[in-house]
């Protein structure tokens, strides 16, 4: 038996019974926005309701070809990348999308070409600065160039222009519009997906090319090469033509670069020198671009190793090979003969 003054320990029932009334209290004290009910509805709102501002935003940004905006009526022509419009084969008279610059090193130009109307019955003033390249991640980008200036349209009037972008397409950047803000109100423009930033393709295309112009390069044809550089490639836009002293532009003249081009690397044979420059053009920066001005450093010139082939390659090599001093004989000593192909159709 028990003494009188011993208090006997509750029961099990009655812990979990006072356990279960202490619960019931802490969850009445709550306010109604923290019951754990609450709080999930007010989760799955907020997770809505931020669906759809994407949505929205989404909406928002579609692209269009034709917009009007404060008077003005736009059309987009076209917008393409200068490594896109090399590798389409243009026969560039100047370099028109690469001026009044070359792109800054690591970045690519696009150009936009519009047709801009004045439908409205006053004068309206067409602003380049208006226009923005805005990627979905990175910072939104000015144009640059002549054409960013201002132009005023009469009514009725017509104005065909192009505005150039240049982006760092080494970074993520996610899809890409440009933006055109007039009069408080907004259109975006579409602009098509860069090409994979030449630094990061393998050169040659989907073939690597060889560190030596002499394993596996084709024999290469001269008048072939001449056309390419005058014309496919636009090697003259920037060179100029050989036989014409001072019509190259931003690069180094090549008047005897045949005969120049085993001087500039000791131990360099001039077909490896002329070789390198086309797929590495930063490699070795040449000593002069004409009118006493050093060439940039690091070079202004694209790297062709992804737009041209191999064949391509032999052919330019061997036509600046041809360009000597004092005349273009001993040309086949230089020419590259790694090998033995033939073209198709030739006789063997």
């Amino acid at each position: 038996m028990n003494g009188g003054g011993t208090k006997s320990a509750p029961s099990r029932g009655a812990s979990k019974r006072a356990q279960r009334r202490d619960e019931r209290i802490r969850r009445e004290a709550l306010a109604w926005w923290a019951q754990p009910g609450v709080l999930v509805f007010l989760a799955a709102l907020v997770v809505a309701v931020m669906g759809w501002l994407l949505v929205l935003r989404g909406a928002s940004r579609i692209p269009v070809e034709q917009a009007r905006l404060g008077g003005l009526d736009l059309h987009v022509l076209e917008a393409r990348w200068l490594l896109d419009q090399m590798a389409h084969g243009e026969n560039f008279q100047k370099p028109s999308t690469m001026m009044p610059d070359m792109p800054a090193w690591g970045q690519q130009r696009v150009t936009l070409e519009l047709t801009v109307d004045n439908h409205s019955s006053s004068p309206q003033v067409f602003d380049g600065a208006e226009f923005w390249l805005v990627p979905e991640i990175g910072d939104e980008r000015p144009p640059i160039g002549a054409n960013v200036g201002l132009a005023q349209l009469a009514p009725g009037q017509t104005l065909n222009t192009a505005l150039h972008f240049d982006l760092d397409t080494t970074l993520p950047h996610g899809k890409i519009l440009i933006e055109w803000r007039r009069a408080g109100d907004t259109a975006y423009l579409p602009v098509p997906a860069p090409a994979e930033h030449y630094h990061l393709r393998p050169r040659g295309g989907e073939l690597a090319l060889p560190p030596d112009a002499r394993l596996v390069l084709p024999l290469g044809e001269a008048e072939r090469g001449g056309r390419l550089f005058r014309g496919i490639f636009g090697c003259a836009a920037c060179h100029g033509a050989p036989d014409l002293p001072g019509s190259n532009n931003v690069g180094p003249h090549l008047a005897g670069i045949g005969t120049a081009a085993a001087t500039r690397v000791e131990g360099m044979p001039a077909a490896q020198y002329i070789y390198e420059s086309i797929i590495d053009p930063g490699g070795v920066i040449a000593p002069d671009c004409g009118g006493g001005k050093p060439c940039q450093e690091p070079s202004a010139m694209p790297e062709y190793a992804s737009l041209m082939g191999l064949q391509d390659i032999a052919d330019v090599m061997v036509y600046l090979l041809e360009q000597r001093e004092g005349g273009t004989e001993g040309r086949a000593l230089e020419a590259p003969r790694a090998g033995a192909e033939t073209r198709e159709g030739e006789e063997e």
